[in-house]
């Protein structure tokens, strides 16, 4: 029998798809087609007896959330071997139609549940079973409800169940916060007033609410060797991990089995009240009262969908990116240079006039996107063509020195690029080594040249050659030019024309937008601004920028 798939690669790979909005578009990933094609495969029957096109029409003018539950059962040699489950979020017409962006994340989330959980079911009826299996029917089933749905979050809880054969099933809560204006997953550190505070007070809150379960605590919840328990809770915000709900009466915290304790402890979850944590969430998060989940949501279990087995190649321990070489991306120096020595190119390039500049004490840059109808930039992310992902970790979550690249509907790996030795390896002409982390900032690949940020988070005194771009072939690896330092420590850059557009800024320092040659990566023109440039955006002839303290627009010309 092969060895049973733990739930949490399974519910990491589902949600990470999901979240990203990266399954396959088209006509059959809408949420309408999805429910169609289940009537004709003969599920058009609720356990209420309604059917499913009743259910979109009729129930649907009553503006209520639908949550359809889809059941599976797969068959072989004439013997049901493995059963699942999975959701289908329906918005209500006015929500769906007042934010478009989340109605099409949405509609590949279902998308993306219904082609994994079946493929899974698939996976596990061809298992070979033991003699005290026979007649059992694997499982694997997602569950989803709505939780928050009004103009800050829309909010999803996912439960994860998996039963194929092992020492016992495997189950796991999750949640997805998305921004209803963008569709795009919402940070629990974005939400949070004080960030820096938070993980002692996440730890602290769970040892108060379980101190007999104190001891398993802290010899189960995984950190490095120097590292203590409220250092691990830091890297966990840090790289987004925790289940979370914000509710009108606290930030609702949920850990699964094996996340802090042992499979037999069960699940735990805390609440920290507004009242007791006032300055904990920022208050434009905090709901002025709940959803009403009876009146404003119906949930239906659909009947089974009887399907064949196929034989699969489908192997649940490899990643797609174990299929592609890893390219390793060479530090020749540290030395701003242009691998063929030429100057600027004669290229199309841009100049900024100032429009407008709005400052203020500190610049809450999530509203200023959503004001704007932008999103806050981070990766992971998509553009028109691809899917970056930041891998291989150090120190801290975000801080990646590997980069994978997928097609825009995330279903293979394109390129796999290695840049610890960049980051933070050897000078290969002095043999220097960084003083700093470094790791990468953002990327994005422009005329087939992949351009990306590297940056530290600190002074520049700690590693003078840091926050620079540098652009590379991703086919080789192969290091066109890097640029000077100290000119790209933002969450992102732009590129427009044959001009990057970046920026670099720190607490005492110098803060500007710089205008690079996209060929060379020379210095074409700077900028200063009032503070450190933190994500820009192009929308036509038009730049806005965010600073720490300032919103800025200018004229490009």
């Amino acid at each position: 029998m092969k060895k049973r798939v733990l739930l949490c690669i399974m519910a990491t790979a589902l949600l990470t798809g999901a979240i990203a909005g990266c399954g396959k578009k088209g006509d059959e990933s809408s949420a309408e087609s999805s429910v169609e094609a289940s009537v004709e495969a003969g599920s058009d029957t609720s356990s209420e007896g309604a059917s499913v096109s009743d259910a979109t029409g009729d129930e649907a003018a009553k503006e209520v959330f639908q949550v359809f539950l889809h059941n599976l059962a797969c068959e072989k040699d004439g013997k049901v071997e493995a059963i699942g489950s999975y959701p289908e979020i329906l918005l209500t017409e006015s929500y769906g139609n007042q934010y478009p962006k989340l109605q099409t994340e949405i509609s590949s989330q279902n998308y993306d549940w219904s082609v994994n959980v079946k493929a899974y079911v698939n996976e596990y009826a061809g298992y070979e079973k033991m003699d005290f299996q026979q007649g059992v029917a694997f499982e694997s089933d997602i569950g989803a409800d709505i939780e928050r749905a009004d103009d800050r979050l829309f909010t999803l809880m996912v439960y994860f169940y998996d039963d194929a054969g092992g020492a016992h099933p495997s189950h796991s809560t999750g949640s997805i916060n998305m921004d209803p204006a963008t569709g795009k997953v919402v940070p629990l550190q974005d939400v949070l007033k004080d960030v820096d505070g938070a993980p002692q007070i996440f730890k602290d809150a769970l040892y108060e609410a379980y101190p007999d379960a104190v001891d398993e605590f802290e010899s189960m919840i995984y950190r490095e060797a120097d590292q203590d328990v409220t250092d691990a809770f830091r890297q966990k915000l840090m790289e987004d991990g925790f289940t979370w709900t914000l509710k009108s009466e606290g930030l609702r915290i949920y850990y699964s089995p094996y996340e802090v304790a042992s499979y037999a402890a069960g699940e735990f979850e805390t609440l920290l009240t507004f009242d007791k944590y006032p300055d904990l969430v920022q208050s434009v998060f905090i709901p002025d009262s709940d959803l009403d989940k009876e009146k404003m949501t119906d949930t239906r279990s659909l009947e089974k969908e009887v399907f064949q087995w196929e034989e699969s190649d489908m192997n649940l321990y490899e990643s797609d990116a174990d299929t592609v070489d890893v390219i390793t991306v060479p530090n020749k120096t540290w030395s701003a240079y242009t691998e063929d020595g030429r100057g600027p190119d004669d290229g199309e390039h841009i100049k900024l006039t100032k429009v407008s500049e709005k400052k203020t004490d500190w610049l809450d840059t999530y509203k200023w996107a959503n004001e704007n109808g932008f999103e806050q930039r981070n990766m992971p992310y998509y553009d028109s063509e691809y899917y970056y992902e930041g891998v291989n970790p150090v120190e801290y979550g975000y801080m990646n020195t590997g980069l994978l690249i997928h097609d825009r509907d995330y279903t293979k790996v394109l390129y796999n690029l290695d840049l610890s030795t960049l980051c933070n390896g050897p000078d290969e002409e002095k043999g220097r080594v960084s003083n700093s982390t470094q790791f990468i900032r953002w990327a994005k690949i422009y005329d087939g040249t992949l351009y990306v940020s590297i940056i530290i988070n600190g002074y520049s005194s700690e590693e003078p050659n840091s926050s620079y771009m540098v652009a590379i072939q991703p086919d080789t690896g192969y290091v066109l030019w890097r640029s000077q330092p100290l000119v790209a420590n933002a969450n992102n850059f732009e590129i427009v024309k044959d001009t990057i557009i970046c920026g670099y800024g720190f607490t005492a320092e110098p803060d500007y937008i710089y205008l690079l040659d996209r060929f060379t990566g020379q210095e074409m023109d700077k900028i200063p601004v009032n503070s450190a440039p933190d994500q820009f955006e192009v929308v036509g002839n038009e730049l806005y920028v965010a600073t720490y303290n300032t919103a800025y627009e200018f004229k490009i010309e």
